[in-house]
């Protein structure tokens, strides 16, 4: 086979994987019924597939976090004396809490971009790379233990109100968020993404030993905004 068709061939194939073995949103599509005639020719079916790519996504990674979020709220008496600024902690005047966590995230990979540039063989053919699209993490769920909950108030302050607690937890996702780059979720998506790519690359006669599946670079902090799903979260960044 020439390499030009190999390389069609094996876009192909990816695109089926992107669309139909792996999670998606084309339920549309799988019910259309199945009258396709046998002789249909191979450009309808390439736009076929890539029409279906474009709603799917390869979840790839879940992690559960467990975080403890703390706040101290703490009065001041703030007074001047000889030109001098004093602040004067009081002591009925305190207000902590501590508050738990559990928060979901999950990470995926959107094939609705992914084009042959990202697919490298080697001059004779045997190797072969593929540069996976940006992973994304999205917040699915962000739930706080209230039985866990602990406050402490004095005497002279209020409890904290639920609004405030709802914004201490989005704070602490927040955090969370902050550490994706260095907590394996990304590792974790692209050796998933990799597992199930393989065995399908596999069948059109490349070796695994050839075969290198990768992000295209490493993902640090300042990174973020291109990589937290915003739109999906249930907590933005």
């Amino acid at each position: 086979m020439l390499p030009e068709m190999k390389l069609k061939r094996l876009f192909c194939t990816l695109m089926v994987v992107a669309a139909i073995l792996l999670t998606s949103a084309c339920t549309s599509v799988s019910e259309q019924p199945a009258d396709t005639h046998p002789d249909a020719s191979v450009a309808d079916s390439v736009d076929l597939v890539l029409a279906v790519a474009r709603t799917s996504r390869l979840h790839t990674a879940e992690y559960r976090v467990h975080k403890i979020v703390t706040h101290s709220d703490v009065k001041f008496l703030r007074t001047t004396l000889l030109g001098h600024t004093l602040d004067t902690r009081l002591s009925l005047g305190d207000r902590k809490i501590a508050i738990p966590i559990d928060v979901t995230l999950k990470a995926y990979i959107d094939f609705s971009g992914f084009n042959e540039s990202q697919i490298e063989r080697s001059p004779d053919g045997q190797k072969i790379h593929i540069t996976l699209p940006d992973p994304k993490v999205v917040v699915t769920s962000s739930k706080i233990d209230h039985q866990s909950t602990r406050q402490y108030t004095d005497l002279l302050r209020s409890d904290f109100t639920d609004e405030e607690m709802t914004d201490f937890t989005a704070q602490g996702v927040r955090a969370i968020l902050k550490t994706v780059p260095q907590m394996g979720i990304l590792t974790t998506a692209r050796q998933s993404a990799a597992r199930t790519l393989m065995p399908l690359i596999a069948s059109m006669g490349y070796a695994e030993s050839d075969i290198v599946i990768t992000f295209r670079k490493e993902f640090t902090e300042s990174d973020l905004p291109q990589l937290i799903d915003n739109e999906r979260s249930v907590v933005k960044l």
